[in-house]
């Protein structure tokens, strides 16, 4: 009877010890919002990011992707930051304009460059110092993932030079200096879901599209069917957004598996992107689309209209002007 009634006491004292280690035990999860389809080559990279933190916390911080708008489009993800419901946002780069304008800086026309990406120098200088301008909101940037560098699309206009797009109305993901830009253009910039531009363009509510080579062959297709393309003119990227204060709370090890994997990913995405958008401007091509290069001639009196708008820019934010020009030149030559 003893015997039983200490073994029963025993089980009580085990449960009730289970009991109280269990939140301890579960796992510790990382919401990630998505407004891009399930299929988008970010949304990959994504679930890279999601199985390597899982894998070097041991599964002990699981992270959730939600693509599509399942929870959140990008904006309203961005809103959520802080909040506990969503830890970290990929947007557009853009989106960091409605939090401090200074960010905008890497949105200008001919502002940054492949090269300049891939040095490893730039990019982690550029990360720093966009960060410390969403710091005092509690975010903090854990780098950059090129997104494309930007064309211009149309249903039935072949433009060849600046002149042909004069006029028009383009569409935009948004953004103070994209709409700026299209401005100095002499067109009508028209701020849009990637998700409408498709039915917009083919309805005639918008004349252009400028976006990337995946918005082309993914969302748009064969609705338009001339692309024409200023090398360098606006390379769009991808912020890493994470909530700082939550960051900053997980366990030491946890933390670094979070920056050590967007570490890793960013280190190789860069080129990685830049051949995935040569193989989606080749399929829009195989299928008789027809894509256009800007002359080297072209491209300079684009580059020479993009300099009162960016100055305009850069006399109102001289300290953002002035920080990247820095480290363009602390980190020229280097790898």
């Amino acid at each position: 009877m003893m015997k039983r009634f200490v073994l029963r006491a025993a089980t009580a004292t085990i449960a009730t010890v289970l009991a109280l280690a269990g939140p301890a035990l579960q796992a510790t999860e990382m919401v990630l919002p998505s407004e891009v389809a399930a299929t988008h080559w970010k949304t990959n990279y994504m679930n890279e990011f999601a199985e390597t933190v899982k894998k070097r916390t041991d599964g002990a911080l699981v992270v959730k992707v939600f693509p599509a708008s399942q929870l959140y489009n990008d904006q309203d993800a961005m809103a959520a930051l802080g909040t506990g419901a969503v830890h970290m946002v990929w947007p557009v780069s853009v989106r960091l304009e409605t939090i401090d304008p200074r960010t905008g800086i890497i949105n200008l026309p001919f502002a940054i460059t492949d090269e300049q990406m891939m040095n490893r120098c730039f990019a982690d200088g550029l990360t720093k110092f966009m960060s410390a301008y969403v710091e005092p909101r509690k975010l903090q940037v854990l780098g950059f993932l090129r997104t494309a560098d930007l064309m211009f699309l149309f249903r039935d206009r072949d433009v060849q030079k600046l002149e042909d797009i004069k006029g028009t109305k383009v569409r935009v993901t948004g953004g103070k200096v994209f709409l700026d830009t299209m401005r100095s253009l002499n067109t009508s910039p028209v701020s849009m879901a990637a998700s409408e531009m498709s039915t917009a363009l083919a309805q005639g509510a918008i004349d252009g599209i400028f976006t990337s080579p995946a918005g082309w062959a993914e969302m748009v297709g064969m609705t338009a069917k001339y692309a024409w393309y200023v090398p360098g003119m606006s390379v769009a990227t991808y912020a890493v957004v994470v909530d700082k204060v939550w960051l900053d709370a997980l366990p030491a090890a946890h933390r670094k598996a979070v920056t050590d994997s967007i570490d890793d990913i960013s280190r190789r995405q860069w080129a990685e992107a830049i051949e995935i958008d040569k193989k989606l401007i080749k399929k829009m091509t195989d299928q008789g689309a027809v894509f256009r290069t800007a002359s080297a001639v072209e491209a300079k009196r684009w580059r020479e209209r993009a300099v009162p708008s960016n100055k305009t820019f850069t006399d109102k934010y001289p300290d953002a002007a002035q920080k990247l020009a820095t480290l363009d030149r602390s980190c020229s030559g280097g790898k």
